[in-house]
Formats: C-alpha cells, structure tokens, sequence
C-alpha cells in the first residue's frame, strides 16, 4: 500500500510537471505567433510609409516643375500616409487613446486586423533595445516628413503668389532631393533593425521552445523508463509468485493424491459391503454419495496435476498412430450411457492420427461434458470430423446459453469460469486449459465459435498422419 501511495505521488508530480511544461510551450507558442504577426504588420507599415512618401515626393517635384495643380492634390494626399503612422507613434508614445491610435495607423493604410498587434507589441517591448532603436528611427523620419510637408505648402503659396523664381525652385528641388535621400537612409535602417530584431526573437523563441520540447521529452522519457522498470519489476515478481504458487499445487495435489486414493479404495469396499449386507442398507445412500465427491475430488486433483506438468512443460505423451474415428465412436459410446443428451455424429471419414490416444479421449470428453453442462435446455449434441488439408478438424457443437463475445479470447485461461451465463456450474475452470495444453502439445489449435443464447461450437485440429491420408 506505501508503495502504492509513493508511486501515485511521484506519477502526480510527474504528471504536474508535464502539464506546466505543455502549458507553458502552448503559451510560448502563441507569444512567437502573436510576436511575429505583430513585427510582419510593422514591416507593412515601413513598406507603406516608404511608398507613401516616395510618391508625394515625387508629386511635389513634378508640381515644382510643371505647377500642375493636380499634382500638388496628389502630394497632398500621399502624404498623409506617413503623417498617419506618425500620429499613431505619438499616440503610442503618450499612451493615448485606442481610437486615437487606430485612427492613426488606417491613416498610413495598414490593415485594421494587424493594429491591436502593433498596439500589444508595443505596450510590452518598448523598452527592449531593438524596440527603442526602431522608434528613434521612426521619429526621425517624422521630423524629415514634417519638413518634406511644410516645403509643399510653401512651394503651393510661391505658385499661387507667382513668386516661385528659377532660382527659389533649384532651392526647393534640392531640399527635396536632400529630404528623399535622408528618408531613404532612415526607412533602410527601419526595416535592417525590424529584420534583425525578428531574427532575433524568433531565434530565442525557438530555442526555448527547443528546451522546453527537451523538457517534455526527457520527463517524459524518465517517468517512461522509470515504469517500464517498475513494469519489468512486477512481471518478475508476478512469475516468481507463479512459480511458487505452481510447486505449491504439485506438491499438494501429489500429497493429496495418494490419501484420496486410499480413502477411494476403503469407501469402494465399503460400499460393496452395504450391498452385500441388508442391514447396511440405510447406510447405501451415504456411501454412494461419499464415493460421489472421492471421485470429484480425484479429478481436481488429476486435473491441478495436469495444469502444473502443462506449465512446467513435462506432460507426457505416449503417442502412436491412432484410428482418431473410433476413439471418437467409442468415447460417443461410452458417454451416451451415462448422459441424457443426444449425441449425433454428423460426419466420421477414416482419420488416422499419430497422438496419445488417452489424452485426445481426455479432450473430447470434457467438450462433450461441457456441450452437456451448458445445454440445459436442449438435449441435442452435434459432433463431428472435417478434413482440412493435412489436417483434421474435430467439433462438438451444442444448442445451450452461448459465450459472450468478450468472454472468448478468455475461455482457455487458467481457474476461468464464466459467471454470467445463469448457470451454476462446479469446477475449477480448469479443463478447457488443459485441453488447449494437450492439444497444442500435439502440435494442434483450438478453439470456440459462440453466440449467446443460440449455442457454441468448440473444436480442434490435429494433424493427420500422411501414411494413412486418403
């Protein structure tokens, strides 16, 4: 029971380990997928504020050039991308609003499903390195974007004043061309760092989801091997106390044999006595019933004897080619005496076998006497011979209450009985297995084909002798 106790205890920790493991990998999971899919919306916004600003430069230059109005529209709405990305950095920045925040980023078009990742991103890395680097670059850029802004606007009010000289538009032309290639140098760093920092996180995630797999695996292997020993363990315990409980049986139906003979023999001259003897004759029912449960007795003891020279392998058999066809008429005949059931023999060709004779005859009366057993209801018996190649295959089917399909694969065992049949039947559960030994040693199979409530056909196969094949 300690050991029990102390083997549940360490399962549980165990099992509490693996599961706090499990949990946390599933947590590091979603973390790396909520991790990654907020740095991809970062690197759209990169890509959009780029293209944002690249094409309102390149407006402005052509309105510089050309003084097309629609041009300057153009600037002025590719504009407001970068201008939006930078009001949702402030916003992040101030802990602003939601709202204020969301309003910002659709601004600069980045997708709406991709913001609360952003916004998650950073309320919980900002103050990582790469994190800061990225912000520092992206506040940069904001200050060029304002610049780049304001230029448009005074290149606009020069072109309504027509005050814009050649000269003051060389002036604007290079300030614009100067902003574009500092915006260019910013928005490379931008996306190098946020490609870095990814690197970096999904390189460190992988590793702890690399330990963490370990983990799991090495406990689990642990307790594994550790149950496989116990396992191991309790199988060789298993088979030491079957071993002893095997001698103990030899022993004891040896010791037990020898008794029961005598007490056999006195009750047999004991009971020709009361025959013999009219003023024994009350006595007669008392002694036939003594005699009655000497020779129950007897075959429980012949039959442990049996079980335990199966296990140890020492069941003799004194074989010789054998008419299999007559052994069988002649146990039909025997046991049709004594029995009130029908025996009908479907079919009898010729079979020869080389086999021990005494132990086949054992085999077939016992499928005969359970056929019996648990026919209570019909008297009827089929049995019979098939020829199966070189083998032969023998049947006793019976009309009776049937096996349950579960309780097949178990009929054969050792001490097992079928409890559920209704049918009160005495005995150890002993002779289908040492009908299943001996017909195995003979290098035969056997086995049972049932349905409950409509009867069972048991049945063996042993192999025929080839002098004597047809």
């Amino acid at each position: 029971m300690k050991a029990f106790q102390e083997n549940r205890r360490y399962a549980l920790i165990i099992g509490i380990v693996i599961l706090f493991t499990s949990v946390s990998l599933i947590g590091l999971n979603y973390l790396s997928i909520r991790i990654i899919s907020a740095i991809r919306a970062f690197a759209n916004v990169e890509s959009e504020y780029s293209k944002g600003q690249k094409e309102a430069t390149r407006s402005l230059i052509s309105y510089l050039d050309s003084g097309n109005k629609a041009y300057f529209i153009l600037f002025e709405r590719e504009i407001t991308v970068p201008i939006g990305d930078s009001i949702a950095r402030i916003g992040l920045q101030k802990n602003d609003s939601k709202s204020n925040i969301t309003e910002g980023f659709l601004q600069g078009r980045n997708q709406s499903s991709d913001i609360d990742d952003m916004i998650w991103l950073y309320d919980n890395f900002n103050d990582i390195f790469y994190f800061k680097q990225i912000i520092e670059q992206w506040t940069s850029a904001d200050r060029y974007i304002a610049q780049l802004h304001l230029i448009g606007k005074s290149i606009r009010k020069e072109n309504v004043l027509q005050t814009l000289t050649p000269i003051k538009r060389a002036v604007y032309l290079n300030k614009i061309e100067g902003l574009n290639k500092s915006l260019s140098i910013h928005q490379h760093s931008f996306s190098s760092i946020l490609s870095e920092a990814f690197r970096a996180i999904t390189g460190l995630l992988l590793y702890f989801n690399v330990v963490l797999i370990l983990m799991i695996l090495s406990v689990s292997g642990w307790f594994t091997s550790d149950l496989i020993r116990q396992l191991v363990n309790s199988k060789l315990l298993i088979r030491h106390q079957n071993q002893a409980k095997d001698e103990f049986m030899s022993i004891a139906s040896h010791e037990l044999k020898t008794p029961i003979t005598s007490m056999k023999a006195s009750i047999q001259i004991l009971e020709r006595r009361t025959e013999s003897m009219e003023e024994f004759s009350p006595l007669r029912p008392f002694v036939s019933s003594a005699n009655k449960q000497v020779n129950r007795l007897t075959t429980l003891v012949n039959e442990l004897l049996d079980v335990t020279r199966i296990q140890s392998g020492r069941l003799t058999l004194e074989k010789a080619v054998t008419p299999f066809h007559e052994l069988v008429k002649e146990t039909v005949d025997e046991m049709q005496h004594i029995s009130h059931h029908i025996y009908t023999i479907a079919s009898l060709p010729e079979i020869f076998v080389n086999a021990d004779s005494r132990r086949i005859q054992q085999v077939i009366v016992n499928l005969l006497t359970n056929a019996a057993k648990f026919s209570p209801g019909s008297t009827n018996i089929v049995l019979g011979i098939e020829k199966e190649k070189d083998n032969m295959k023998f049947y006793v089917k019976d009309y009776g209450i049937g096996i349950p399909q579960n309780k097949i694969p178990l009929i054969f065992e050792r001490f097992y009985r079928i409890e559920e049949t209704g049918t009160v039947v005495q005995g150890l559960g002993l002779g289908l297995y040492i009908c299943s030994g001996i017909i195995k040693n003979h290098s035969g199979k056997i086995g049972v084909e049932s349905i409950q409530d409509e009867g069972s056909t048991f049945w063996f196969t042993l192999p025929m002798e080839p002098v004597y094949h047809q």
